[in-house]
């Protein structure tokens, strides 16, 4: 058989296809399905050639339908890959019958032959899966359901032609840098995503956030207003930043607020009524002039310690414009850095789709090829059954005699002993002959080792009646005089062997299997004739020769 044509096959069809009663004989032994592309053992039973291959794929395996329905012979029933031949008559009797699909609401008809080759895998009504969405649907509308329904199929987006999934659409008009807004101030339309920060910066109606809104400004205000409203609420924008920097200086452990300059006043000056009052306790008064000369001195002193806090705070309170400014540069450094960054996370998450969206498409190529694969390798199947059918035609009309008179020339003798001698070819078949050209089927069957009683020390030599195209036409039993030879070649003695027929042996009735039992000569020939320089070997050949009588046919 052709090996690489099993491995590229299929099981049997499924029995719900067959539109009438099932006889057994069209079933295969090994997968119980409808036999597709059959094939026949040497014991007579039939499988699929994919079932077949599956079972000799690790070496020869008992049948196990004879095992079953105990008629276990060997090496009859020992399947081996080059043992069983391709079963015509049954292909072509199976491809006839009659077929309905196997889908419910189909109303398909015709022959098995009919449903695999034109409607199998193609049926309008069968439920596929579609590959993007997983979801089922009929063959007849995976068309629509990819380009209108399918939840998972492909776009393209109309501004950036990116294509992504349609689930997706929303999310990537969101994020879409080509989607056109409009400005809400000017009522400009059809305005790039990309370009939008650019307008909304020159735009005059376009409303934004007033620059102190990081320290509580609340106010939304159009870009000409701008100025006029930063001037109009400086003093309020001043006292926001003030408490700002008072809440920095509260984190980094720094006085918590600005002392005001008349609390020291009013300190100095309770310090100084109490020096009065412990030098009243003394006893030292002075004149009015001197008194009040004295609060002079001391009025004074203290407005000049007022004037020198107030000249302390003041120094402070004018550094406090450029510690904002500061502040509001390095605010606005990180503003932009923060914006940079906002625009780099939305490049890459958009690479990101783009490369997931790639590698989708990519999967549903993958997938196309795979299928299209297993398409190519059907037909290289079946382009192989045809060609290992072609070939065993070919061999049949190459060797074929049709005058009942067959010479079989088995060469590589030592090696196909040696095989026989170690069970790894225990028989080997003959070319069929046949009596006349739509005459009785025959061939040969020969044990290098022997078989039964002459194992080891005798060739067996057998006859096999096979089934033949015309056996319809012909006498039944076969009741012709068999002739077996093992020739002498240098033509002097031969070893001959003739048995007429047991007309009561099953053996020479009307074939139903591909081949009946053999019978003939378990002694045909003592392997010690083989030895040495025998003339019935030479050039490591032998020659067999096999004579039906065809008197009365």
């Amino acid at each position: 058989m052709a090996k690489n044509s099993l491995e590229s096959s299929l099981p049997g069809f499924i029995l719900t296809i067959l539109g009438t009663s099932l006889e057994p004989k069209y079933l295969c032994r090994e997968c119980c399905r409808i036999l597709r592309k059959p094939v026949q053992a040497q014991c007579g039973h039939r499988f699929c050639w994919f079932c077949y291959n599956n079972i000799t794929s690790s070496g020869p395996q008992r049948c196990t339908a004879c095992q079953q329905e105990g008629i276990f012979e060997e090496p009859a029933s020992i399947l081996d890959t080059n043992s069983a031949f391709p079963d015509n008559a049954a292909r072509r009797e199976i491809e006839n019958l009659p077929a309905v699909c196997n889908n419910e609401v189909c109303s398909w008809k015709g022959s098995i032959k009919e449903y695999e080759t034109s409607h199998e895998g193609k049926c309008e009504r069968s439920l596929v899966q579609c590959q993007a969405c997983q979801e089922m649907i009929q063959l007849s509308e995976k068309e629509q359901h990819s380009e209108r329904e399918c939840p998972e199929r492909n776009l393209n987006c109309r501004y950036c032609k990116l294509s992504f999934s349609f689930k997706h659409i929303k999310a990537h008009d969101e994020i879409c840098q080509k989607f056109p807004l409009q400005c809400e101030g000017c009522g400009k339309k059809k305005i790039l995503r990309e370009k939008f920060a650019d307008h909304a910066r020159s735009c005059s109606k376009y409303k934004s956030p007033c620059r102190f809104s990081a320290v509580g400004c609340n106010v939304i205000v159009e870009n000409e207003k701008m100025l006029h409203h930063e001037q109009g609420s400086m003093a309020e924008h001043l006292r926001m930043l003030l408490a700002a920097v008072q809440s920095l200086r509260e984190r980094e452990g720094q006085p918590r607020s600005l002392q005001a300059p008349h609390s020291k006043a009013q300190e100095l000056g309770s310090s100084i009524r109490e020096l009065e009052q412990r030098l009243g306790s003394l006893g030292l008064y002075c004149s009015a002039e001197e008194e009040e000369e004295e609060e002079g001195g001391a009025a004074a002193t203290l407005l000049s310690l007022a004037d020198r806090q107030l000249n302390g705070y003041s120094g402070k309170a004018q550094a406090l414009p450029k510690l904002c400014e500061a502040l509001a540069r390095k605010l606005s450094t990180f503003e932009n850095i923060v914006c940079v960054l906002n625009r780099e996370v939305e490049k890459s998450s958009l690479t990101l789709e783009a490369y997931s969206q790639q590698h989708r498409l990519d999967q549903q190529s993958m997938d196309s090829l795979t299928h299209k694969v297993r398409q190519m390798e059907r037909s290289l199947a079946m382009k192989d059954l045809a060609i290992a059918e072609l070939e065993q035609k070919f061999k049949e009309q190459e060797f074929s005699t049709y005058d009942g008179i067959f010479i079989w020339k088995i060469g590589d003798f030592t090696r196909k002993r040696q095989d026989a001698r170690e069970g790894r070819t225990p028989a080997m078949f003959s070319p069929g002959f046949y009596t006349s050209k739509y005459g009785y089927k025959m061939c040969m069957r020969l044990y290098l080792n022997g078989d039964g009683t002459g194992r080891g020390t005798h060739l067996s030599l057998f006859f096999v009646v096979m089934k033949g195209n015309s056996d319809a036409l012909l006498k039944w039993p076969f009741n012709q005089k068999v002739t077996l030879m093992l020739l002498d070649q240098n033509n002097r003695e031969h070893i001959i062997d003739a048995f007429r027929p047991d007309v009561t042996s099953s053996s020479f009735q009307r074939p139903i299997s591909e081949m009946n039992i053999a019978s003939g000569c378990p002694l045909f020939c003592p392997l010690a004739k083989l030895e040495g320089k025998s003339s019935y070997l030479r050039d490591d050949t032998i020659f067999i020769k096999a004579i039906v009588d065809l008197t009365g046919l």
